[in-house]
């Protein structure tokens, strides 16, 4: 791609950056993927390159190309910078004070609840399985997701989106199943299902998936 608007970094397995690549495509901004590994290596998310554009040595990280190369980092905060720097009256963080007010709180929800205890189901489960581990470790996240899980049921009994009456920076289809049960959450997988059919999200996730072959 000749001249992109956005440098987003990803890594493979990790489920922040779709959500802004799915932003991206919703605000029709051009945008190239560089994949980062786990670890110190040459391309790895500690190595001292990548330290130099984000501090914590995590993806996403974006740098804009439209605003002096400015970088950002942080899922949450970059959701918040491209909706404001690329979006238009307030379509995916509120058009005023009260509606910014509830993205915010649905996405620190997110960002805060959600996504740490998804993570933490996968790495036990996953990524760094222990033999003889206490049942109760894996037992505290998978309930803490569960019980996030109900807050998000509750919200979608009474309303069709997360935030406000729209898709949003606070629905990006933050939920993983990591072989969790969704049988107590008939509205929450109903939603997630009806996201990923959403043209934005299609198309991010198949260039996620092209860049990594």
């Amino acid at each position: 791609m000749s001249n992109p608007q956005v440098t987003l970094f990803y890594h493979g397995l990790a489920p922040n950056p779709p959500k802004v690549a799915i932003l991206l495509e919703e605000l029709g901004v051009s945008y190239k993927l560089i994949g980062k590994e786990f670890g110190d290596g040459e391309n790895g998310v500690k190595a001292p390159d990548f330290i130099a554009i984000n501090p914590n040595g995590r993806v996403p990280a974006i740098i804009d190309h439209t605003n002096n190369d400015k970088i950002v980092w942080e899922s949450g905060a970059i959701l918040l910078y491209l909706a404001e720097r690329f979006g238009k009256s307030g379509k995916y963080d509120g058009e005023n004070l009260d509606e910014k007010a509830v993205v915010w709180e649905w996405l620190m929800f997110q960002v805060s609840g959600l996504g740490p205890m998804q993570g933490q189901v996968a790495f036990f489960k996953y990524y760094h399985p222990v033999k003889n581990l206490d049942q109760s470790v894996y037992d505290r996240f998978t309930n803490e997701t569960y019980r996030v899980f109900g807050v998000l049921e509750k919200r979608l009994e009474k309303q069709e989106w997360i935030a406000l009456d729209k898709f949003t920076i606070a629905g990006l289809r933050g939920v993983a199943f990591f072989d969790l049960k969704f049988d107590a959450y008939p509205h929450l997988k109903a939603y997630v299902d009806r996201i990923g059919k959403i043209p934005s999200v299609e198309a991010a996730y198949k260039k996620l998936q092209e860049a990594q072959k």
